[in-house]
């Protein structure tokens, strides 16, 4: 009889907890909810979190509050993020770096992606294009394949510090194309490719808004885009399945994810919330002009994509040799 009761007992409060999870995501929001993003003011991933939270603020009508925590390569966000009430009101606004190369290139991350976060969806997408200086002799994949297997361990790439996706881009590059370059890495993108103007390394792999001034000006070379689709922004870029390599494809993703354990509802709410933002023409057109497009996923979408990335980043880390710990 007391195993029965206590049985009934507690279908009775799973039942109230399922019914006031529901309450709280059919009233969600109903105050400010901080963001936290893992990297400096102004740079890109601070840049689209507040876009981002300017959007939802005017969609819920309550305030995105941004919580710049930069530090340990976004491991200190992270933490803080996973840690906070799963209740809605604490979001990560990381990159793929914080969440599909962290896991590869850190053996004691101090957060396991899919135990302590609940990935909401992805908001913007930049495709990587492989740029490389005036000087090289070079006017497509192949002949730079040429000319590296010519001189093996002459060439070098840039990027913007071991580790970052910016080097493990051009580490997939390598891998895919079976040549002998050296990795230069530096204090951000921006000095990487002040390098490459200057003469200092020979390429690069980042985001296709990086480049486009300077190839404009004859400064840098464009070589290939690292995505399945011609770019709007830049169309006369073949892709790198065009130049015969289409496992190589890249890019710097920024998504959204919430402390594990949070209601499904609440994270289906601010699932539907993000992919409002996605599909508003203002917002489509602030990421064209960062070189950006939106991507809308589920949260189921948005796990199983990070998986997959996950496991591509491991088969590069470990033909490159890339650790940081």
């Amino acid at each position: 009889m007391g195993n029965l009761f206590a049985r009934w007992i507690a279908v009775i409060l799973a039942m109230a907890f399922c019914t006031a999870a529901a309450v709280a995501a059919e009233d969600y929001p109903t105050r400010s909810i901080r963001m936290i993003i893992p990297f400096s003011a102004g740079g890109p991933t601070d840049v689209v979190g507040r876009i981002v939270g300017q959007h939802l603020t005017e969609i819920w009508g309550k305030p995105i509050v941004v919580d710049n925590r930069p530090g340990a390569a976004g491991t200190i966000a992270a933490e803080i993020a996973i840690r906070a009430a799963p209740d809605g009101y604490t979001l990560l606004f990381g990159t793929n770096s914080t969440f599909a190369v962290n896991p590869v290139v850190f053996s004691k991350l101090p957060y396991d992606v899919f135990r302590d976060l609940e990935l909401v969806g992805l908001a913007a997408y930049a495709p990587h294009l492989l740029a490389i200086r005036a000087g090289i002799p070079a006017n497509t994949v192949a002949e730079l394949i040429a000319l590296a297997r010519k001189q093996p361990g002459k060439l070098t790439f840039a990027s913007s510090g071991a580790g970052a996706i910016i080097h493990m881009a051009g580490e997939l590059f390598k891998y895919h194309a079976g040549i002998d370059i050296i990795h230069v890495p530096f204090k951000g993108g921006a000095p990487a490719t002040v390098a490459m103007l200057s003469g200092e390394v020979d390429m690069q792999m980042n985001d296709l808004s990086q480049f486009l001034v300077h190839i404009k000006s004859g400064k840098l070379r464009g070589l290939a885009i690292a995505h399945p689709q011609r770019s709007a922004l830049a169309p006369e870029m073949p892709t790198f399945a065009e130049a015969g390599f289409p496992g190589v494809e890249s890019g710097s993703w920024f998504a959204l994810a919430a402390p594990a354990k949070t209601p499904k509802a609440v994270v289906g709410s601010i699932s539907d919330g993000l992919g409002k933002v996605l599909v508003r023409p203002e917002y489509k057109e602030r990421l064209s002009g960062i070189g950006m497009e939106p991507l809308r996923m589920t949260p189921e979408q948005t796990a199983a994509y990070t998986k997959r990335e996950i496991e591509k980043w491991t088969k590069v880390a470990k033909a490159a040799n890339v650790r940081l710990d």
